[in-house]
């Protein structure tokens, strides 16, 4: 998977410092991903957040949107827009929370249905990101960004 060039061929650039940015690797890797998930999640209507909040919804059963917002980290006002496409879909469906004010999300059974198979849309993804990495490579990413992000 390669970053999308331009239709011309520039001139080489010496990218000075930003050869050895861990900021500037890391966005670059971030596009590719960006690029690459848009193709593997074309037709379905999801970006990369919608499918993260799917994930999360369906991982953590009964989550509430606070907690949701959190562990994506965005404001839980960004979070509504997400939420109610996923609801539109009928993935998600909110259901009673501790208290009358506080809501739980759930999978709707065609929720859980349309995630396994966005599963495999991922995992494909990946492969494709990391086809240029051994497996011990791609382990010891994981484990360098983990540690990067505090995870």
């Amino acid at each position: 998977m390669a970053i999308r060039k331009p239709d011309h061929s520039p001139a080489a650039v010496d990218h000075g410092a930003l050869k050895q940015s861990l900021g500037y690797l890391v966005h670059l890797a971030d596009l590719a991903n960006m690029q690459g998930f848009a193709r593997a999640f074309a037709g379905t209507g999801l970006t990369a957040a919608r499918y993260t909040a799917l994930e999360l919804i369906g991982s953590n059963p009964g989550i509430k949107p606070a907690d949701l917002a959190a562990a994506m980290a965005v404001e839980r006002s960004n979070l509504v827009a997400l939420v109610r496409f996923l609801s539109d879909k009928g993935w998600v469906q909110a259901g009673a929370g501790p208290n009358r004010r506080e809501k739980s999300l759930e999978l709707t059974p065609a929720g859980c249905n349309a995630l396994a198979g966005l599963r495999e849309r991922l995992a494909r993804h990946e492969r494709e990101l990391a086809a240029r990495l051994s497996a011990d490579d791609r382990r010891q990413l994981e484990a360098l960004l983990a540690r990067i992000v505090g995870a």
